[in-house]
């Protein structure tokens, strides 16, 4: 009975297509092609097409009917036609004519004044190769972030940015990885997502601390304490904590920082570098940042140990 359904489906398509075909000849009394009748017929060709599982032919029709739909000067319907051919493709495992056909489709969206909607077949195209081509992923989340930073949306590109940070880190990219979730914080700053901002941070710290610099680490974790409500805050805290046990190498008291439920219950990607992390031996005590204001301030008349000592060597001793 299934088999019926797909037969009758594709005669159905077949008779759509010699319609479409139809609307486009012209003769003595018919000197212009009927387009908006051929896009209809196509379109409905490749509905029919599909129900009969019969992919290759519903794609081929989608594509004819966005063709038909750039002649009449209707790039919006174009765009939709392909990005529907390219959905088709997906389904049929054809994934390099997918993301072709939705990245040009996405150009239609944005030529024809509708980047957020450029943006979103980008975000798709991305989710479909997200696995099998993270690296392609990664250029198509980015691009969906230029189309939505263009327009001037922080959050989306925030959204878009992330995405592809998260899967450079993924890809052991990690200066790429970096650059991208500054970019993240950036976006989320102009929109004073500030609680957000906590949590990309500690991300951040812990790919500096992956690539074994608590230098690079410490000198971005002092950067962003201007946010408002971050240098008192637990993550704060956390990360000094992180950054201390590291450079130390104070194997114990790192991993008690990186299980903690906040790190781990983060994105996978910065769940999954805590968990991998290797505590190098003791780099050089580092002073915390809590004990700074403290050890770091000498009552007026008074001189620190180290400078006394250093003076008494100058002079033979004390008297």
């Amino acid at each position: 009975m299934a088999s019926d359904m797909k037969q009758r489906k594709a005669a159905e398509a077949m008779d759509h297509i010699r319609q479409a075909e139809k609307c486009m000849k012209t003769s003595l009394f018919k000197w212009r092609p009927d387009l908006d009748g051929a896009a209809s017929e196509y379109n409905k060709a490749a509905t029919c097409y599909r129900n009969a599982k019969c992919l290759k032919e519903a794609k081929d029709a989608c594509i004819k009917a966005a063709e038909v739909q750039l002649q009449m000067n209707a790039p919006f319907h174009a765009a939709k036609s392909y990005e529907q051919a390219g959905l088709i493709c997906k389904e049929n495992n054809m994934i390099e004519d997918s993301i072709n056909l939705m990245e040009y489709a996405a150009k239609l969206f944005q030529e024809d004044g509708s980047p957020d909607t450029a943006a979103l077949v980008l975000d798709r195209a991305a989710k479909i190769v997200e696995i099998s081509h993270p690296t392609k992923s990664v250029q198509l989340f980015q691009k969906a972030c230029d189309v939505s930073e263009l327009e001037d949306k922080p959050r989306q590109c925030a959204e878009f940015i992330g995405k592809a940070a998260r899967l450079l880190i993924h890809l052991q990219k990690y200066d790429e990885a970096l650059t991208a979730l500054k970019r993240e914080i950036d976006f989320l700053a102009s929109v004073e997502n500030f609680p957000a901002i906590s949590r990309v941070l500690i991300g951040a710290i812990l790919v500096y601390l992956k690539q074994g610099d608590p230098v690079g680490a410490e000198q971005f974790y002092n950067s962003a304490l201007g946010y408002p409500g971050f240098g008192d805050s637990e993550e704060a805290a956390l990360i000094d904590e992180l950054i201390q046990t590291y450079s130390d190498g104070d194997e114990e008291g790192c991993r008690a920082a990186l299980s903690s439920p906040t790190i781990k219950f983060m994105d996978n990607a910065f769940a999954k570098l805590a968990r991998d992390m290797e505590i190098p031996a003791g780099m050089g005590r580092r002073v915390p940042r809590h004990q700074e204001a403290v050890s770091g301030s000498v009552a007026p008349g008074q001189t620190s140990r180290a400078q006394l000592d250093e003076d008494d060597l100058e002079e033979g001793g004390l008297c």
